[in-house]
């Protein structure tokens, strides 16, 4: 698996480099971006196999930030990571084709394993990869 790419996007250094190790301990390799406008002036097109979004209160219902994340979304499996309460963006992000949304404080395992199944291709319903 260490073939397969998971991107963590997150404004939050700290999430940012527990996620990459979590990532990088379950033996994927991880790259972290600070934004998804900073993954899409650098990174794309180069397409991950995975990509996990640390969403914000609003982030998704910005039309310019929700429209790069449909694009997203139809290309590769995201991960969207919401606060507690913050059900409009769970919402928005389900409906424009996250392959799933966890809530934190996160679970670890259970993030984990979504992750393992994205790289597999076994949760990109969605997807056209």
């Amino acid at each position: 698996m260490a073939d397969k790419t998971v991107f963590i996007v997150s404004e939050d250094p700290a999430i940012r480099d527990l996620l990459s190790e979590l990532v990088a301990a379950a033996g994927l390799h991880a790259e972290t971006l600070s934004s998804m406008e900073v993954w899409f002036e650098t990174a794309a097109p180069e397409l991950p196999d995975c990509l996990v979004l640390d969403a914000s209160v609003g982030d998704l219902v910005e039309p310019e930030r929700l429209a790069e994340f449909t694009w997203a979304c139809a290309r590769i499996p995201v991960l969207v990571l919401v606060h507690r309460g913050a059900v409009q963006t769970a919402v928005h992000a389900l409906k424009h084709g996250a392959m799933d949304v966890l809530q934190k404080p996160l679970r670890v395992e259970i993030l984990l394993e979504r992750i393992k199944q994205a790289v597999a291709g076994g949760g990109d319903e969605g997807a056209t990869r």
